[in-house]
């Protein structure tokens, strides 16, 4: 069963399950071996193994056109917002990142996409803008300084299970996969609000002038993931979703095509079987609410709907095998790559002048920081 498994964006499915590390570190370098010589230096990267993400910003005028040989570049517009996909997982197989499309969805109507190395422990990532500063003097009021912000697709990461390796989107193309699109998970950073995703071109300098160079800011948390895993037989109404409406699916004999509803046909089917229903949930009409509460013993309460508590003893009650799990729930933040075997992880760039964006990725395995 686990050659089925997958795992998405409303509804993530994985069986064999890993367990994700926090981005918290803070050591000494070590004097020899793997994480040797690692130590923050000057302009706010680590020192050390790593592998780097190039986006640029081009002007409205930009012919975005395929490189013949594959690099580390993005091309996504100087002003205006654009799509960015990662791709990693547990059978990706490349030894380097690799941009398979450098152009952002503003140029060629689809998403930029980068391959990640697998790391099984993830990355640290770290993100510094460059480039001139805006125009003007710093000094004036409505002074803004070039600047970049990065947000999480509002979606979890789509995700499968493979039965074998795959290194290009091609190798994708030719396996058939089965994906679940589920909303039960969060990333750690995903709004403006949270430090480390508004990358300013100076905002290092203390006194917010336009001189010296911008430090690069730890980004990881944009990648870390929160929430559940389902397999796919737990969506019972075949929707893409594990939610409340597969437990109605799954348990009332009044829901006739199991999708989760209790349509009108099927109300009045349930009311000819109850020539005088009662009036179940005391809203004092009948309708499809008193047919839940009559006909799903998970409505605990009898109110006609199924509450996350209620949808958590379906789950408990539906575990599978120990050994081969439909389900399981990420309770601390993981990197976002480990969840399956393959992922695709969206974000929006949206861009106000940054020529240069740096994004280097530094295996968590290997890299040690200096306090």
């Amino acid at each position: 069963m686990k050659e089925k498994i997958i795992l998405g964006v409303t509804l993530l499915l994985i069986i064999a399950l890993t367990v994700g590390t926090s981005t918290a570190l803070a050591a000494k370098p070590q004097s020899n071996g793997s994480g040797k010589d690692v130590i923050s230096i000057s302009n706010g990267f680590p020192s050390g193994a790593h592998e780097t993400l190039n986006i640029h910003g081009k002007n409205e005028s930009f012919v975005c056109e395929e490189p013949a040989d594959r690099g580390n570049v993005i091309n996504i517009p100087e002003y205006g917002s654009a799509n960015i996909t990662y791709v990693s997982g547990r059978k990706v197989n490349i030894d380097q990142l690799v941009v398979f499309d450098s152009c952002s969805d503003t140029f060629d109507g689809d998403p930029a996409e980068v391959w990640l190395p697998y790391e099984p422990e993830g990355y640290y990532v770290f993100a510094r803008a460059l480039g001139k500063p805006a125009k003007g003097n710093p000094d004036d009021v409505d002074y803004e300084p070039r600047s970049i912000i990065i947000e999480n697709d509002d979606l979890s990461p789509i995700a499968y299970s493979l039965t074998e390796n795959v290194s290009s989107p091609d190798d994708v193309e030719l396996l058939e996969l089965v994906g679940l699109i589920t909303s039960g998970g969060t990333y750690s950073v995903n709004s403006t609000d949270e430090a480390g995703i508004n990358l300013v071109r100076f905002d290092s300098e203390p006194d917010g002038k336009g001189r010296g160079k911008t430090l690069a800011k730890d980004i990881t948390d944009m990648f870390m993931w929160t929430g559940w895993v389902f397999h796919p037989d737990l969506d019972v109404n075949g929707d893409g979703y594990v939610n409340e409406l597969d437990v109605i699916a799954d348990n009332s004999t009044a829901d006739i095509n199991q999708d989760g509803i209790i349509d009108a046909a099927e109300l009045a089917a349930w009311q000819l079987v109850h020539p005088d229903p009662d009036d179940v949930t005391g809203e004092g009409d009948v309708d499809s609410k008193d047919v839940i509460a009559d006909t799903v013993a998970y409505d605990v309460d009898g109110n006609g709907e199924i509450s996350f508590s209620e949808f958590e003893a379906w789950l408990a009650d539906n575990e599978g095998d120990p050994e081969d799990p439909l389900w399981y729930h990420y309770d601390t933040p993981v990197w976002v790559f480990t969840i399956a075997d393959l992922v695709y992880h969206n974000q929006v760039y949206i861009n106000e002048g940054i020529k240069n964006l740096q994004i280097r990725f530094y295996p968590v395995s290997t890299t040690e920081f200096s306090k």
